[in-house]
């Protein structure tokens, strides 16, 4: 088995995803990157610089005028999928860089392919432990030059070399060990539907809510394992708020366990936490688990609620 993968990014030139201005292409084969590929596009239906938004322009530094004598994006993709032989894609937030392809896909009413994925986002989670897993935190992390962030080839090279790097640190020579050592399940986009390359969760409690595919990787919540215990504030039942954290991708746990990542106490009190204090039998284990290393977050009620509008 080898390490074959291509990483992409994509520019918006809104904010709507089928609005693609560039796409970075980065070829891996054997574990190394063999093929680079930077393309300007005009946006489905762009007709002029009004569907460009300061905003994204600021970030990215595209313009119309970059773009206007570019091909449309149904035009690149032609010419683009023939060659992607069947690898699977890498995207750093792939939730955001497959939304970009699928719906600039079905806004030119072109077929959707079937395509696995994952992302190098949600892996450097699990591997890593950083204050923020945003594409230069990770970089730095790993010693990855990125010269220009959001420039679509530099992003997507980097996001190559994490993967890269990211499969040497797990010792294993494949993407899909990679994803099995980590407890990740490939993403895959068909022409039916698409779901999202997340944490798989063998421990999850039965009857608990499932996270819900596709959920944003970026949410605070996506990915935590979390335990309520006490009554949370306001008429927010335990049963709502377990949904609310499925949806944002977390994954409600009934009891304290060494997946724990989080732990809600409803009614936390100051004193709770004071030497000689009676616990709960849920804040006890975590201080437990804590003191022998587990990162695990106390999160008062009423900070939490916020969380889950």
């Amino acid at each position: 088995m080898t390490i074959d993968f291509i990483a992409i990014d994509f520019e918006t030139a809104n904010q709507f995803r089928d609005s693609p201005c560039a796409l970075g292409l980065v070829t891996v084969q054997n574990g190394r990157i063999v093929k680079e590929d930077l393309h300007l596009m005009r946006p489905p239906w762009s007709t002029g610089p009004e569907d460009f938004d300061d905003f994204n322009v600021a970030i990215h530094g595209i313009t119309w005028e970059l773009v206007e004598n570019e091909p449309e994006f149904e035009e690149v993709w032609s010419s683009i999928y023939p060659n992607l032989d069947n690898l699977p894609l890498v995207a750093h937030n792939a939730a955001f860089d497959i939304g970009v392809l699928r719906e600039s896909l079905e806004s030119t009413n072109c077929v959707i392919p079937t395509i696995d994925f994952t992302c190098s986002l949600v892996t450097s989670r699990r591997l890593l432990d950083l204050p923020s897993y945003r594409l230069p935190f990770v970089a730095a992390e790993l010693d990855i030059e990125l010269k220009e962030h959001h420039n679509a080839l530099e992003d997507a090279r980097a996001a190559s070399e994490v993967m890269i790097r990211l499969c040497e640190k797990a010792s294993v020579d494949s993407l899909d060990g990679l994803l099995t050592a980590l407890n990740v399940r490939w993403g895959r986009l068909t022409n039916d539907g698409w779901r999202g390359s997340t944490v798989r969760d063998s421990r999850r409690s039965r009857g608990l809510p499932s996270p819900r595919e596709n959920a944003d990787e970026n949410h605070p919540l996506f990915g935590q394992h979390i335990v309520i215990t006490g009554a949370l504030p306001g008429s927010v039942s335990r049963t709502e708020a377990q949904d609310r954290i499925a949806y944002f991708g977390g994954i409600p746990q009934a009891n304290v366990t060494k997946s724990t990542t989080m732990l809600v106490v409803g009614d936390i009190n100051p004193i709770q936490l004071a030497p000689g204090a009676t616990l709960s039998s849920k804040m006890a284990k975590v201080l437990k688990l804590q003191s022998a290393g587990q990162r695990i977050e106390i999160v008062a009620g009423f900070d939490f609620l916020p969380l889950l509008e």
